[in-house]
C-alpha cells in the first residue's frame, strides 16, 4: 500500500512539474509567435515601400526611354526636313539644322546615361533582396550576439 501511495505521489509530483514546464514553454512559444508576427509585419511594410519605390523607378525609366525615342524621332524628322530643304539656298541652313538635329539626340543620350547609371547603382528590388538575405542569415546562423539575452531583459 505504501508503495502504491508513493507511486501516486511521484506521478502527481511529475505531472505538476511537467505542467509547469509545458506552461512556461507555451508562454515562451506564444512570445516567439508574437515576435515573429511583428517581424513579419515590419518586413511586409518594408517590402511594400521598396516595391512601390522600385515600381516608381521603372515608370520613370520607361518615361525616360520614351523621351529618348521621341528625341530620336524628332532628329530623324528634322533630318528628313533638312534633305527636303537642301533645294533652298540659305547660307546658315547647315548650322541651324545641324544644331536642331543634334540637340535632341544629345538630350536623349544624356537621359540614357542617367537612367543607366541609376540602374547600375541600385539594381531592381535591391533593398528587399538585402533584407531577405539578412533575415535568412539571422535565422540560419542565429543572432550576432548584440541582443541582451539575460533573464532580467527577457522578463
Amino acid at each position: 500500500m505504501w508503495k502504491a501511495a508513493l507511486q501516486l505521489l511521484v506521478v502527481l509530483f511529475l505531472r505538476n512539474r511537467m505542467h509547469k514546464v509545458t506552461s512556461g514553454f507555451g508562454e515562451q512559444l506564444s512570445d516567439v509567435k508574437e515576435h515573429v508576427a511583428i517581424m513579419a509585419e515590419s518586413r511586409a511594410s518594408i517590402f511594400k515601400e521598396n516595391f512601390h519605390r522600385d515600381i516608381q523607378r521603372m515608370a520613370n525609366s520607361l518615361l525616360g526611354y520614351l523621351f529618348m525615342l521621341l528625341a530620336a524621332s524628332c532628329s530623324a524628322l528634322i533630318g528628313l526636313m533638312w534633305l527636303f530643304a537642301a533645294a533652298w539656298n540659305s547660307p546658315h541652313r547647315d548650322l541651324i539644322l545641324g544644331t536642331t538635329m543634334t540637340l535632341p539626340l544629345l538630350l536623349g543620350v544624356g537621359v540614357f546615361v542617367y537612367i543607366r547609371r541609376s540602374w547600375k547603382k541600385e539594381p531592381l528590388f535591391n533593398d528587399s533582396i538585402n533584407q531577405i538575405e539578412a533575415d535568412w542569415h539571422a535565422f540560419r546562423n542565429g543572432l550576432d550576439g548584440t541582443a541582451d539575452t539575460s533573464d532580467e531583459a527577457n522578463q
